[in-house]
């Protein structure tokens, strides 16, 4: 398919789990890539694998200057920004009344604080160029409390907050700012915290509807659709890729 063909995208956490999902989705639909992920992520790897024609800048989503510095980077590439997935975030599970403050900033930090800062950027250039689409990767979690995930469910809660206000503040400049809530999606990270015994699938069988993980590939999609033109009416939503995870009120 070639929906986005020639569109200019930029996907951050680009590296690996949704980020790389999202990246290969809009590389095989033709658009124009500009990634990032932390230094030592294999994004130089990724890059290549796509083609001579992708951008890339090893940064954090946290360093405002080296994000200006990548978004001036991508507009002088590209001619500027039409979509913007921000799929960076980090994840700790620790009990509350152990999470050192240093912890709990860092996941502020990532997962909004870097949203923030991502977003501002780029539409400082949507705005000259009359518009544009961000999609931002929320949470279930954004929605719901879960124990010993105190700092991921209040960043997820930040961004949806913060995806609501970008929406009616910038909707009048052309620039929609949705958000993808996913449920536990099949990451590395979500592996990590599987085979550590953190994250039970048998839990997830009872949460969700549809008994299991979400795959990489169908939160892709779903990031997809918010930043294309056939989303063009929709701003200031949030799109739960759950498998009825949130509707499910009565787990057995």
């Amino acid at each position: 398919m070639d929906r986005h063909k020639g569109r200019r995208v930029l996907v951050t956490g680009a590296a690996n789990g949704i980020g790389w999902a999202c990246t290969q989705f809009f590389a095989a639909e033709g658009a124009e890539l500009f990634l990032i992920d932390l230094p030592g992520k294999g994004l130089a790897d990724r890059a290549a694998s796509l083609g001579s024609g992708v951008r890339f800048a090893e940064a954090s989503v946290t360093d405002e200057k080296a994000i200006g510095d990548a978004v001036a980077e991508m507009t002088e590439a590209f001619g500027g920004v039409d979509a913007v997935v921000n799929s960076a975030g980090v994840v700790v599970v620790e009990p509350a009344l152990e999470h050192g403050i240093d912890v709990f900033r860092q996941v502020i930090d990532t997962n909004l604080v870097g949203t923030w800062i991502v977003c501002q950027a780029a539409a400082r250039q949507m705005a000259r160029q009359g518009g544009g689409a961000i999609v931002n990767i929320s949470s279930v979690y954004g929605f719901q409390g879960a124990p010993s995930r105190t700092a991921y469910c209040a960043s997820k809660g930040g961004v949806i907050a913060l995806t609501n206000s970008l929406a009616v503040e910038w909707g009048p400049l052309g620039i929609r700012v949705n958000s993808v809530a996913p449920t536990g999606t099949r990451t590395p990270m979500v592996q990590d915290l599987i085979d550590r015994g953190i994250y039970k699938l048998e839990a997830v069988g009872r949460k969700t509807p549809l008994g299991r993980l979400a795959e990489p590939e169908e939160v892709a999609a779903a990031c997809g659709f918010l930043a294309g033109n056939e989303a063009g009416m929709i701003n200031g939503h949030h799109l739960h890729v759950d498998g009825g995870w949130l509707a499910n009120g009565f787990p057995t």
